[in-house]
C-alpha cells in the first residue's frame, strides 16, 4: 500500500555496517602461558564466526521486515485502480424465483437482495457500467448507468421460470466481459436454493472468462438463505379421478410437506368459491402427509369447477405454497356396451368398469355404466343409437354378419372405441373377412397353446396413457400374470403393437382411423374372460384374476373416448395447452386471469384441438370463454401453481459452489460484514501485516536467544600455569577485548 516505505528494507545493512566501522581493536596483553591461550582461541573463533553470522542475519531479517510491514504489502491487490472510485462493468444477478419469497422479519429475500445491490450502487461511481439481470428473462442485459440500474432493481418481482441461474450467471459475464472498464465484477443475489441452479454443471461462459485476456472477473456469492428453514407447503391437490361425474360426489386429495420441524396446520377445501370443509393436520418434521376431502354432490348444470386447498392460521415464512389450486371438467357417466355370445365372457369386462354402487367408496363416483347385450341384440342397439355409447366390447364372440361388421365400423369411424377380445370362440374365417378386415388391426392365423405357459411383457412404450394407473407395479403384475392360449396374427400396416406376450407375441394391438374425432380399435389376442376349470377350451388366462385386469380396463375407455386425464392443472410459467372440444370449435376465446382483468382474445387455427396460451405467471384459477356465432359460448379453465421444485429449500453444499464458479473463483458473503471483507480482499488483495508482526516477533525472540547464547559469560575453565598451580583463563571475547 506504501511503497516508499518499502525502501526502508535497505535498512537491513546497518548491522554490517555498525560490525564494519565500530569493530574495537583487540589490545595486546603480555601474559604467561600464552600457547595454551592462542590454542584455545583458535578453537574459539571458527566457532564464533559462524555464530556472528547467524546472529547478524537475524538483525538484518528483523530491520528488513520491519520496514516490509510498515509499507503494508497485500497478496492478489488492484491497488493500483484504487478502492472506491474506480469505473466499474458491474453485473447484478437476481435470483427471481418464488423460494426467493421467504419472509424472516417481514422483509423476503428478495427485498434484501435488493437493499444489498441498492448499497453496492450507490458506492459505485457514475462512470460505471451497470448490467442488471434478472434470472428469469432470457437475452444479455443492456448497461445501465447506477441511477437507472438502481429504478430496475427497485422493479424486480417474483417469477416462475425454468431456466437455471447457470444460464443467468453467463449472461453477466458475457456483459461485463464486453464492457471496456478497468475494474470488472459481478455479484450473485441468491438464496442458493438446490432447485434454482444445475450444481452438475458451471456456470455458462464460465470457461471463456477464465481464458480473457483482460482484467479477472471478480465473482461475490451473496447468499440470503435463512438460517433455519421452516415451511409448510401444500404440493399438489385435485379430483381423484381423472374424468370426474357430474351430479356425483368426488373425492379431493391434497399432500401437505414440512421443512424443518412438525407442525399441526388446518387445511380447508374451497370449490368453487365455497368453502366445503376443514381438517386439522399433522405434518411430521421434514415429512408428508395427505389429507382427503369428500365433496357434495358435483353441479349436473356446469361442467367447469374450479377450487383450491390452503393452509390458514399460524403465518408461513413462504406463502407462495400455501395454496395449490385446481381445475376439472365434469362429464356424464361413460355408457359402455359389451358384447358377448355368453353371460360369462362379460361378466369380468362389466364389473370391472361398473362395480356394484354399494362396494364403493364415499366419494368415489360410478365412472360408467355398462350395457350387456348379446350379438343378435346389436341390429336393435344400432336403431336407439350406438353412438351414445363410448365404447363397445367386443368378448370371445363366434362370429359377426357382414351387417353386424358394417354397424362397427361406421361406430369407429365417427370416433368411437371398440375393443375386440379373441377367445377359444372365434371364426378365423368370419375375423379375416373383408369387412372385419378393414376394421380390425391384424388378421387371425392360428390357436397357439403356450408350453410352457407365458406372461404378459413389457409395454412397448410406457408413456402410452392405457398404463398410466399403476406404472412399474403394473410391469410386474403383467409380469405374473399366466397366460396358457392365444392367437397368433399378422398385423396390418397401419396396426402398432402396445403389449405383448413374454415370448414376444402381441398381446394387444392398436388401429387408428382419423377424422373429426379419431376412432380407435383395439384387439386383445387372449380373452377379457377366466375360467375357473383349467380343463375348460375357454380357460385361456387367468388375466381377470389379476388387478392390472382392472387397472387396464379402467384406463382403457377414456383412451378410447380422448378424454384420458385432460390435464387442466400447470406450473406457472410453463406453456398452456387447453383441449378444445373439436366437434364445437369456436372463433374466438377470451383468457382471464385470477383478478379477472381485461384479459387476452385468442384466436385458434380452424384445425387445433388445444388452445395454446405462452407461459402465463399468476397464480391461481383461470377461466377461457369461447364465443362464436348465434351467441353460442363455451366455458373452460385452468389452474396454476408454483413450480413444486420452488418450495423445496435445500441450499447448495460449499462442492456444489465449487462445480458452478470453480474452487478459488468466487467469494462468499452471508452478512454485510463478510461481504465487506470480500469486497475488500477482492479489490486490495490480502494483507501481510499480521503475517509479516508473527514473523518479526520469531525474529526478535531468535536473535535475543542467540546473543545470550553466543555472549553469555561461562563458568569458565580450569587450566595449568606455568607455575603449575591451576588458575581460571578468561574466555575469548575478554581476551579479544
Amino acid at each position: 500500500m506504501h511503497a516508499g516505505l518499502a525502501a526502508g528494507a535497505a535498512l537491513a545493512a546497518l548491522p554490517v555496517i555498525l560490525h564494519l566501522f565500530m569493530r574495537p581493536t583487540p589490545k595486546k596483553i603480555i601474559f604467561p602461558a600464552l600457547r595454551l591461550i592462542r590454542e584455545r582461541q583458535k578453537r574459539d573463533k571458527r566457532s564464533l564466526k559462524v555464530r556472528n553470522w547467524l546472529l547478524l542475519l537475524a538483525r538484518m531479517l528483523l530491520l528488513a521486515f520491519m520496514a516490509l510491514a510498515l509499507a503494508r504489502p497485500r497478496l492478489s491487490s488492484q491497488t493500483v485502480l484504487g478502492d472506491e472510485e474506480v469505473p466499474t462493468a458491474l453485473g447484478l444477478v437476481f435470483d427471481t424465483s418464488l423460494s426467493m419469497g421467504y419472509k424472516e422479519r417481514d422483509k423476503t429475500r428478495l427485498g434484501e437482495a435488493k437493499e444489498r445491490a441498492l448499497e453496492i450502487l450507490r458506492k459505485t461511481p457514475e462512470t460505471s457500467q451497470v448490467f442488471v439481470v434478472d434470472a428469469a428473462e432470457p437475452g444479455v442485459p443492456a448497461g445501465l448507468p447506477p441511477a437507472a440500474a438502481r429504478k430496475r432493481v427497485e422493479s424486480l418481482a417474483l417469477r416462475a421460470s425454468k431456466r437455471t441461474l447457470n444460464a443467468a450467471v453467463g449472461l453477466a459475464y458475457t456483459a461485463v466481459s464486453e464492457c471496456e472498464r478497468p475494474r470488472r465484477e459481478v455479484y450473485v443475489l441468491t438464496d442458493l436454493a438446490r432447485s434454482a441452479w444445475d450444481v452438475a454443471k458451471p456456470a455458462e461462459g464460465l470457461e471463456k472468462v477464465k481464458l480473457d485476456p483482460k482484467a479477472p472477473i471478480a465473482t461475490f456469492v451473496l447468499r440470503l438463505s435463512p438460517k433455519e428453514v421452516r415451511d409448510v407447503a401444500v404440493c399438489e391437490a385435485g379430483p381423484s379421478v381423472a374424468t370426474p361425474i357430474r351430479g356425483e360426489p368426488l373425492e379431493i386429495h391434497a399432500r401437505l410437506r414440512a421443512q424443518g420441524p412438525a407442525a399441526t396446520r388446518v387445511v380447508e377445501l374451497v370449490l368453487d368459491g365455497r368453502k366445503r370443509e376443514q381438517k386439522t393436520v399433522e405434518i411430521p418434521a421434514d415429512g408428508e402427509v395427505g389429507v382427503t376431502f369428500i365433496t357434495p354432490k358435483l353441479d349436473e348444470e356446469t361442467s367447469l369447477h374450479q377450487g383450491e386447498v390452503r393452509l390458514t392460521g399460524e403465518p408461513d415464512p413462504l406463502e407462495v405454497d400455501d395454496v395449490a389450486y385446481f381445475s376439472f371438467q365434469t362429464r356424464p357417466a361413460i355408457r359402455v356396451l359389451v358384447l358377448s355370445d355368453l353371460a360369462v365372457d362379460s361378466e369380468f369386462v362389466a364389473a370391472a368398469l361398473d362395480p356394484d354402487p354399494a362396494t364403493l367408496k364415499p366419494g368415489r363416483p360410478r365412472l360408467m355404466r355398462v350395457e350387456r347385450a348379446t350379438l343378435a341384440q346389436l341390429p336393435d342397439l344400432e336403431r336407439a343409437g350406438l353412438s351414445a355409447f363410448g365404447a363397445i366390447y367386443v368378448v370371445n364372440a363366434a362370429r359377426l354378419d357382414e351387417a353386424d361388421w358394417g354397424r362397427l365400423n361406421v361406430y369407429v369411424r365417427e370416433g368411437g372405441g371398440l375393443i375386440v377380445a379373441v377367445g377359444d370362440r372365434a371364426d378365423a374365417e368370419n375375423y379375416n373377412g373383408p369387412a372385419a378386415a378393414a376394421l380390425l388391426p391384424a388378421t387371425l392365423k392360428e390357436k397357439k397353446t403356450a408350453v410352457p405357459e407365458t406372461t404378459f411383457g413389457k409395454p412397448v412404450d410406457n408413456t402410452q396413457p392405457l398404463f398410466a394407473l399403476g406404472g412399474r407395479e403394473l410391469e410386474a403384475v403383467l409380469a405374473a400374470t399366466p397366460v396358457y392360449k392365444y392367437w397368433t396374427i399378422k398385423p396390418s400396416e397401419s396396426a402398432r403393437t402396445l403389449l405383448p406376450f413374454a415370448d414376444g407375441a402381441p398381446a394387444l394391438l392398436e388401429r387408428t382411423f382419423k377424422g373429426g374425432r379419431n376412432g380407435r380399435v383395439l384387439l386383445w389376442t387372449t380373452p377379457l374372460a377366466r375360467r375357473v376349470d383349467r380343463a375348460s377350451p375357454a380357460a385361456w388366462n387367468d388375466f381377470p384374476f389379476y388387478w392390472g385386469f382392472l387397472a387396464l380396463q379402467l384406463e382403457t375407455v377414456p383412451y378410447l373416448l380422448g378424454a384420458h386425464g385432460e390435464k387442466l392443472d400447470f406450473d406457472a410459467g410453463d406453456d398452456v395447452l387447453v383441449p378444445i372440444d373439436p366437434t364445437q370449435r369456436l372463433k374466438n376465446y377470451l383468457v382471464r386471469g385470477p383478478e379477472n382483468n381485461a384479459g387476452d382474445r385468442l384466436s385458434p387455427a380452424a384445425d387445433s384441438d388445444a388452445l395454446h396460451i405462452v407461459a402465463p405467471q399468476q397464480i391461481g384459477n383461470w377461466t377461457v370463454t369461447g364465443s362464436g356465432d348465434a351467441g353460442v359460448k363455451q366455458t373452460l379453465g385452468f389452474s396454476l401453481n408454483p413450480p413444486e421444485r420452488e418450495s423445496r429449500l435445500a441450499a447448495m453444499a460449499e462442492t456444489d459452489l465449487d462445480n458452478v464458479f470453480g474452487k478459488g473463483d468466487y467469494m462468499l458473503a452471508e452478512d454485510a460484514v463478510s461481504f465487506n471483507h470480500a469486497k475488500a480482499l477482492s479489490r486490495l488483495g490480502r494483507e501481510l501485516f499480521p503475517y509479516l508482526m508473527f514473523l518479526i516477533l520469531i525474529i526478535v525472540t531468535l536473535e535475543s536467544v542467540l546473543a545470550n547464547r553466543f555472549y553469555r559469560e561461562p563458568s569458565g575453565a580450569a587450566v595449568a600455569t606455568a607455575a603449575g598451580t591451576p588458575t581460571r583463563l578468561p574466555t575469548a571475547a575478554a581476551v579479544e577485548a
